[in-house]
């Protein structure tokens, strides 16, 4: 055997190690911090990357796709948002006080909206995404208070201490995914796998040249990071578990 056809070797055996190390490994699975069955809604993301390209609903019906996977958590369906949206006379939500305004009257415990600051469908592509949680003040009040406290307190309504009113995003995240980053390509790569559309060892680049299927892996990358930081927010630091994305 010559010594081309040994390094052959040696580099297939790498290859199909290193796939097989990668299936296994596959994406993270969502999860949110509930102990409950909460209901959240996201509104159409606002397009602020100068591409006319970029469409904020599609985005937002990626979110609501990932994060209705998560334990615990509900996600209504992104025409359900409109609809209200449009009773409101609210053609997107730019403000906090548009966010709680829209929350309130779809009767919902949290709503996610977000802007796209950056949009480039072209091999490598690149998208930046900024979301924002909002939650209904009296849920996230009453669910904080001590369970016991309140069971001795007195049963008129009136004896209860009234809910802070929550006017800014409980939570915030913010990336900007660019497929030329060794990074964000081998999360690209791990996630393309996972998701069963990947078939050949080299096919996951049909997510670097599809930017609905890049859109995708971004609003998974975002929906996991969001859910990280409500779990941070509400989960005692000394069992916060040290998993990063």
């Amino acid at each position: 055997m010559t010594s081309k056809q040994v390094l052959l070797l040696i580099a297939t055996a790498l290859l199909i190690g290193g796939c097989s190390l990668l299936e296994g490994r596959g994406a993270d699975p969502l999860h949110s911090p509930y102990l409950t069955r909460r209901v959240w809604a996201v509104a159409p993301l606002r397009n602020e990357s100068g591409s006319l390209q970029a469409d904020g609903q599609s985005l937002a019906d990626d979110l609501v796709g990932h994060l209705e996977n998560a334990s615990n958590l509900d996600v209504l369906p992104v025409n359900r948002v409109l609809a209200a949206m449009e009773a409101l006379d609210i053609a997107e939500v730019s403000t906090p006080a548009e966010a709680k305004q829209l929350l309130r009257a779809l009767g919902v415990d949290g709503l996610v909206v977000g802007t796209i600051t950056a949009y480039d469908p072209y091999d490598p592509p690149k998208l930046g995404l900024a979301v924002e949680l909002y939650v209904n003040e009296q849920v996230e009040y009453y669910d904080s208070l001590n369970v016991r406290a309140l069971a001795q307190a007195s049963t008129d309504p009136g004896t209860l201490p009234d809910p802070p009113a929550l006017i800014q995003p409980i939570n915030s995240v913010s990336a900007v995914l660019d497929a030329s980053d060794p990074v964000v390509r081998k999360r690209l790569m791990r996630y393309a796998v996972n998701r069963g559309q990947v078939k050949e060892t080299g096919s996951w680049h049909l997510y670097r040249i599809s930017m609905d299927l890049y859109s995708d892996f971004a609003s998974y990358v975002m929906s996991w990071r969001l859910l990280r930081a409500e779990t941070l927010r509400v989960t005692p630091p000394e069992k916060q578990a040290s998993s990063r994305l």
